[in-house]
């Protein structure tokens, strides 16, 4: 593709977001029908609105605070109760998405501190009390937010069921780790938290059955909930009785960092700060305005041992044994062995590894086959000679007989499997081991017209879109109405059949703990140890499939590691 080809490509997609905000901006102003709630913290003020297929009306309450703003003395504190207002709250508008570096656009930092605000969404179907989804959004720990940018539920509204999404504080405003009270890491992690207490408290004024809530999420989102369902703070407290993880957990190498104390030292030194003291640098940190403090983590460091791409230091870590609340007191590992049983939804996407292509070069790209571009994935654990030819080995056997797109295959393999698809069954292998009953695995592979992240990532590089597959968060298309793009499905479509069955199977899951009903056709089976199966999520050729998930793949990782184990004790 010519560089003008690109340009034009890139100029319509900008026009595409304008055009678009300007009719989101139009559709508010437009004078609606309000309803009107009162809630612990005052009295609250929604708009009514339509989905965008069915046409179900819903309404919406936008940018309700949870929390109080964590500024000043507040900035790096888990998160407190918010103060609550005279009058009425009027939800009918957005707030700021959390401070963090827009890669993406603006090359800028956006966002603002006061940001732990959730969106609140209620379909006006009957007068029962609805289940409840609370969707935790992805980005690495470090980017995004609940906006309906992205996330606005109207496929999951159809079902009658109500969804909150929410904001959380993000990279080093909410992860860094000092092991102390005034700094003790995972404040993101306590923000969501806090959200699910809130909405355990406030939600029966919406409408909805308190005793009856989903937390589902994908990426960061997801492996969120995976920190959830281990995590001894939320344990017996009955916020959430079942969960869904989309293309992520915590055992994947980007969700949790072994050194959070090396990253915490270093960033304070990067801006200025030379005290050893862990208050006396919180104290400083507190006063380094937020964009200098977030512009500090796009200056990359790599502390020894650690892998060069996806690599960011401010996500989940162990708190101290000095913190009062601690979120995470121990590795996943070790927490997940006491961890209770729910209720499980868990996938991946067949070509998550697309992300990561974006960031690349088709001439670096086609390097990934050598032995010096492998190290560059693997932690300091797997990161030596005989690891890495095996994994060449694996991957590239022959990498010189195939094609341009088989190698691009191999390659987008590899780095699935590094980043996400090794550790998936590691995720719910204890749920198994514990003979639930309830643990739906899937595959999302769906290649539709509506494929957002691909089509969007990918929209200047053909190469790449020859791929058959479905990109990391491409599932998202169908569960959620992107208002930015406002890529939608076609009637009597392909892709208008994926969202009502993924919806359907999703919302299911949320009433009952059961995906399947009677007008679902498919039948979606629970795994389980003895008998392992998947549902394939592919439009009109969905199905179910015997057998585990990437089973060869996943073998040979386990025997990697089995290898590092006995080469580290020898």
């Amino acid at each position: 593709m010519s560089k003008f080809t690109r340009k034009l490509v890139l100029w319509r997609i900008a026009l595409t977001v304008i055009i678009n905000k300007l009719l989101g901006y139009l559709s508010r102003i437009i004078p609606r029908r309000k309803m009107t709630l009162r809630i612990e913290q005052g009295i609250i003020q929604g708009l009514y609105f339509k989905t965008c297929i069915s046409k179900i009306p819903y309404v919406s309450f936008l940018g309700v605070p949870y929390a109080k703003a964590p500024i000043k003395e507040l900035r790096f504190k888990p998160p407190i109760k918010h103060d609550g207002w005279t009058g009425v709250y009027k939800a009918f508008t957005e707030k700021s998405k959390c401070p963090q570096y827009d890669a993406m656009v603006t090359k800028t930092i956006v966002g603002n501190e006061d940001c732990l605000h959730l969106n609140i969404y209620v379909p006006q179907i009957d007068d029962e009390k609805k289940a409840i989804m609370v969707f935790i959004h992805g980005g690495a720990f470090n980017f995004g937010s609940a906006s309906e940018d992205f996330y606005s539920p109207d496929y999951l509204l159809d079902e009658n069921t109500i969804v909150v999404s929410i904001n959380y504080r993000l990279n080093v405003l909410g992860f860094l780790n000092f092991g102390i009270d005034e700094c003790p890491g995972n404040m993101g992690l306590k923000d969501q938290l806090f959200a699910l207490k809130w909405i355990k408290e406030n939600i029966s004024a919406f409408g909805g059955d308190s005793e009856n809530i989903t937390i589902f999420g994908e990426s960061a989102g997801s492996a969120s909930v995976h920190y959830h369902m281990m995590s001894p703070l939320t344990s017996g407290l009955g916020l959430f009785q079942k969960a869904i993880m989309q293309s992520g957990c915590a055992f994947n190498c980007w969700a949790f960092n072994n050194h959070h104390t090396e990253a915490a030292y270093k960033i304070a030194e990067n801006l200025g700060c030379t005290a050893k003291d862990p208050h006396e640098i919180v104290q400083y940190l507190r006063k380094v305005p937020v964009s200098d403090l977030v512009k500090a983590t796009t200056v990359k460091f790599k502390i020894e041992g650690q892998r060069d791409i996806i690599n960011y230091q401010f996500v989940p870590s162990v708190e101290s044994y000095q913190v009062s609340e601690r979120f995470l007191p121990d590795n996943p590992e070790n927490l997940l062995k006491t961890a209770p049983s729910i209720p499980l939804i868990s996938g991946i996407n067949n070509r998550e590894g697309l992300i990561i292509f974006a960031e690349h070069r088709l001439k670096t790209l086609m390097k990934f086959h050598q032995l010096d571009k492998i190290s560059k994935l693997l932690e300091n654990e797997l990161n030596n000679d005989e690891v890495r030819e095996k994994i060449q080995n694996f991957y590239f056997k022959n990498h010189h007989l195939k094609t341009n797109n088989e190698q691009l295959e191999n390659i987008c393999t590899l780095i699935s499997d590094v980043f996400f698809a090794k550790d998936f069954h590691r995720a719910f292998s204890y749920l198994l081991e514990k003979n639930s009953p309830q643990v739906y695995n899937y595959e999302f592979k769906f290649d539709g017209d509506i494929n957002m992240c691909k089509k969007l990532l990918f929209a200047s590089r053909p190469e790449i879109r020859m791929l058959k597959g479905a990109c990391h968060a491409d599932e998202l298309s169908y569960l959620f109405y992107g208002k930015l793009f406002r890529f939608s499905p076609k009637s009597n479509s392909e892709d208008l059949s994926m969202c009502k069955m993924m919806s359907k199977w999703w919302t299911n899951f949320a009433k009952t703990g059961n995906p399947n009903s009677a007008d679902l056709d498919i039948k979606w089976i629970n795994t389980s140890l003895k008998n392992p199966k998947y549902l394939s999520l592919n439009g009109y050729n969905t199905s179910m499939i015997d057998g585990l998930l990437n089973e060869t793949r996943v073998t040979f990782w386990n025997n990697l590691y089995e290898l590092s184990k006995l080469n580290q004790k020898l």
